[in-house]
């Protein structure tokens, strides 16, 4: 059996026990490069300021009063500008009168996410990409974000829907409180 020497170049490779480092070194920096572009991207998509890409149909975890009181689990999302506020618009269907979510500027700037909210005291905060959590704190006066007395969870991926509980819900909204 011939063993390479050590340290023996080649066409600028260096095969140090049989292992190509040059090859090595063109995998880590291509790795890097991908976990650099994918980390990026994931962080600046949950900054962005909410846009149409919102719009569309969306499942719920629980089912919510829908056409004539019936329940349902599909909601109509909409993102827009009314009155000069940036707005989300949740209704029943095409027809029904939607409930009506302001944006937060601030409060999105500091958790880092887009954050709506109603006079009724209810929030709708991203969860990612396609997907929402609405929640009502049981003491509107209360800083403390672990006790709600109205929770579900919204996303146009039903598979989400699926593996989602109120119990990640509030994990979700007390990690993103903190």
């Amino acid at each position: 059996m011939v063993q390479k020497p050590i340290g023996k170049t080649n066409d600028s490779i260096i095969d140090i026990c049989g292992i190509n480092l040059k090859k090595q070194l063109i995998m880590k920096t291509i790795l890097t490069y991908f976990i650099i572009a994918f980390t990026s991207s994931v962080l600046f998509s949950q900054n962005e300021i909410p846009t149409e890409a919102i719009n569309g149909t969306y499942h719920l975890l629980e089912a919510e009063k829908g056409i004539g009181n019936k329940p349902t689990k599909s909601k109509l999302f909409q993102y827009g500008e009314f009155a000069g506020d940036k707005v989300l618009a949740i209704a029943a269907c095409a027809q029904c009168m939607p409930a009506i979510y302001k944006y937060q500027k601030e409060e999105s700037k500091e958790l880092g996410i887009p954050v709506f909210y109603n006079d009724y005291g209810l929030f709708v905060i991203t969860y990612d990409n396609e997907s929402f959590v609405m929640v009502k704190a049981a003491d509107a006066d209360s800083e403390d974000w672990t006790d709600f007395s109205y929770s579900n969870f919204y996303s146009k991926n039903e598979a989400k829907i699926i593996a989602m509980t109120q119990q990640k819900i509030k994990a979700f909204v007390v990690a993103v409180s903190e």
